[in-house]
């Protein structure tokens, strides 16, 4: 078996899984630079790691702090595969001029990547200098191809990125009768609900999602998970009289499974996202799924490109929620689309498609 070391920031939960399978082929070093962050939130079990050796430089994660820890790690004669998964950390930046100035092979991964609309020159410089230079890269999507050679990068291999492992893919999309039963049991009144899930920021655009509900029917109930809702929500449902929406509390993986199985629709309206893994968690439990331009995961993953309406468009929002709640048979051909879409990306194919580039 080879002896791989991934060098990472967090140890979110998808990656926590990914480490696991990927723990199953090789002898498995994970440095987390923190065990947690004061601007994600996020659940994880660290009595889940079994296969694999986790190390952890700190509690809390410090990207502007630099560790220098790294460099006892980044010996050829430990590991025979070193990868390293972001260069903006002062931790790994130091790790990568260490590797570069010693001739050290080594792989870089990206969740994800967009090629900014305006950078300075002189910033462009120092991304290529410190993105270029590896023996393969690992790239999620084709936007992130092209973020990745736009910074110099060769030899780049695609990878199935997810938040999925077999089992949490769904056989079939729910019937009816099933997601009737699952809003009952959930104290939903409504006869169609549409869920949104993600952090009450800017950039997640649930404004522009409450906006666009002017135009859909006010029997639909709008469930949005991920905190208590701020002001600007609750003055646009004033100004719109929505009586339809309700916020929701971040949820553990179990609960929030209960809202997707119940939903007819899954909707993320936003600005940005360089991936976006709630919509590989939605299209696993069968959902059509709507979101924007701006997000790479709906871009590379969703077959039915009516799905993906323009950022901050309140009109093409509506007119895609509207096409998906009044038609059932066109709800049903997007359910299946996505859920056969999304069998490609689990756990298992993610470890396989490293493992055999290695």
């Amino acid at each position: 078996m080879k002896n791989i070391l991934f060098i990472t920031n967090l140890p979110t939960p998808y990656r926590v899984d990914f480490y696991s399978e990927l723990g199953k082929y090789c002898n498995l070093t994970v440095i987390f630079e923190g065990k947690r962050s004061t601007e994600l939130t996020f659940n994880w079990n660290e009595d889940t790691i079994t296969t694999f050796t986790p190390v952890f430089f700190n509690e809390v994660l410090d990207e502007g702090k630099i560790n220098f820890k790294i460099l006892s790690y980044l010996d050829r004669k430990k590991f025979d595969v070193i990868v390293v998964s972001t260069y903006y950390t002062r931790t790994q930046t130091l790790g990568l001029l260490y590797l570069k100035t010693l001739g050290i092979p080594y792989y870089f991964e990206t969740d994800g990547g967009m090629i900014p609309a305006k950078e300075k020159w002189i910033t462009k410089k120092g991304k290529q200098f410190l993105i270029s230079g590896a023996k393969k890269y690992f790239s999620p999507s084709q936007g992130s191809d092209e973020y990745l050679s736009y910074y110099g990068a060769k030899n780049i291999v695609r990878y199935p990125f997810t938040s999925l492992s077999e089992k949490d893919i769904i056989k079939e999309p729910l019937t009816d009768a099933e997601k009737d039963a699952l809003k009952t049991n959930l104290g939903i009144k409504e006869k169609q609900v549409i869920v949104a899930v993600g952090q009450f920021i800017h950039r997640k655009a649930f404004d522009i999602l409450l906006k666009s509900l002017e135009f859909v029917d006010r029997n639909v109930g709008i469930y949005i998970i991920g905190g208590k809702p701020i002001p600007l929500y609750k003055e646009i449902e004033k100004e719109v009289g929505l009586v339809n929406v309700h916020y929701l509390d971040f949820k553990s993986k179990a609960a929030l499974s209960e809202y997707f199985l119940a939903a007819d629709l899954f909707v993320l309206p936003t600005r940005e996202d360089i991936w976006g893994l709630v919509i590989n968690e939605a299209m696993g439990y069968g959902l059509p799924v709507i979101t924007t331009n701006r997000c790479v995961a709906g871009v590379e993953l969703l077959a039915n490109k009516e799905c993906i309406v323009p950022i901050e468009d309140v009109a093409a929002l509506a007119k895609a929620i509207n096409s998906v709640l009044n038609s059932k048979e066109y709800a049903s051909e997007l359910a299946e689309n996505n859920l056969q879409s999304i069998r490609l990306r689990t756990f298992e194919n993610m470890a396989q498609a490293h493992i055999t580039n290695f």
